[in-house]
């Protein structure tokens, strides 16, 4: 991205993954209407993602727009710098503010998918308590955050743009380097969650390796965040004086720039493991309904039972179906056994290929 084609970068990155975006999540919700699965936490938390990223991109645009974001120092007077400072912080701040939320509500999406297909028992398992721990840190993570960017410079919110950067605000550059590599770290380790509960699967390394795939989907932002983490950082060990040095503009748009994208491509690809089920199962390989087969009690208790596994392809659903209106039954919590039974009557109406399971 060179100086002179900024904004129209900006102006690209902004439109294409927003649009991308509000297809995703709609599939998203088509998808569960198909599967005839219920909405929960990871699905509902798409929403405010998408309004959260069309709010920053709208901020941009009007950045783009008013000549704030996407230019150089040098294409303005000094005059005109000091009279679109105030606006320009403005902005910053609520930019800011969207797009922490919006990372924010991508990672819990993330993570409550990753108990949707792995918590299917209702017990408080090791990965349960893991997971909403995990939850519990990116919410506070974010409380912190929208609590430093709006008093980065304590009392004194006018500092941003005043002339008194240096005197007030005092915490700016160690709040944005803990916000970039917390950022990153957090995308890290909710990547790593689910590794230990797939290679749990009971099936083939080339399947497991295959099913890591499509979760790691989810985080394809994770080469702009250290983009993004990499300009930050490089600015942030200078110091506040050596950023006046510097042109502030082109750093921040920059970090504008691999900051959408980041966003953007996260809350794309944070739905792709949910479309899979719209996907060509035979390229797949593999249904994410399986996971969550294998993970089931009524799986689970297949497993241990080789003559079971040995014929399972002569199992018809109507044996399984019967199967839940007896032991199962008392065996399975409610919700599971709702969802599972609906599978079978999704096979049986050909929506859902039980044959494609783990």
């Amino acid at each position: 991205m060179s100086d002179s084609s900024a904004p129209s970068s900006l102006d690209a990155v902004c439109g294409t993954f927003l649009a991308l975006s509000v297809v995703t999540v709609g599939l998203r919700f088509y998808t569960r209407s198909v599967q005839k699965l219920p909405l929960r936490i990871d699905d509902w938390a798409m929403l405010p993602c998408v309004f959260l990223y069309l709010g920053a991109s709208i901020v941009v645009f009007l950045g783009v727009n008013d000549k704030v974001f996407g230019y150089t120092t040098s294409d303005f007077t000094k005059i005109q710098i000091a009279a679109m400072a105030k606006r320009s912080a403005q902005m910053q701040i609520a930019w800011d503010i969207l797009s922490t939320c919006a990372l924010a509500c991508i990672k819990i999406s993330a993570v409550f998918f990753y108990r949707r297909i792995f918590c299917v028992s209702g017990n408080k398992t090791g990965f349960s308590i893991v997971t909403l721990a995990t939850a519990t840190i990116v919410f506070f993570w974010l409380v912190t955050f929208l609590f430093l960017t709006g008093f980065q410079c304590g009392s004194h919110f006018s500092a941003l743009w005043n002339g008194s950067y240096l005197q007030y605000c005092t915490i700016s550059f160690p709040f944005l380097y803990g916000l970039v590599i917390s950022d990153l770290l957090l995308d890290v380790w909710i990547l790593a969650l689910p590794v230990p509960q797939i290679r749990k699967l009971h099936t083939t390394s080339q399947r497991k390796f295959a099913i890591m795939g499509v979760f790691l989907l989810a985080f394809v932002g994770l080469g702009a965040s250290i983009a993004r983490m990499a300009i930050y950082v490089q600015v942030l060990t200078a110091g506040p004086e050596a950023l006046l040095k510097y042109d502030e503009e082109v750093t921040l748009t920059k970090g504008l720039y691999f900051s959408m994208l980041e966003g953007g491509m996260s809350l794309v690809a944070v739905n792709l493991p949910s479309l899979s089920f719209l996907m060509s199962k035979k390229a797949l390989g593999f249904s994410l309904h399986s996971i969550r087969g294998v993970f089931s009690p009524y799986s689970s208790a297949s497993s241990k039972r080789p003559s079971a596994s040995n014929n399972a392809s002569h199992i018809t659903s109507k044996d399984v179906k019967d199967s839940f209106s007896t032991s199962s039954r008392s065996n399975l919590a409610r919700h599971t056994n709702r969802e599972m039974y609906e599978r079978f009557e999704m096979h049986d109406q050909g929506v859902f290929d039980m044959e494609n399971w783990v």
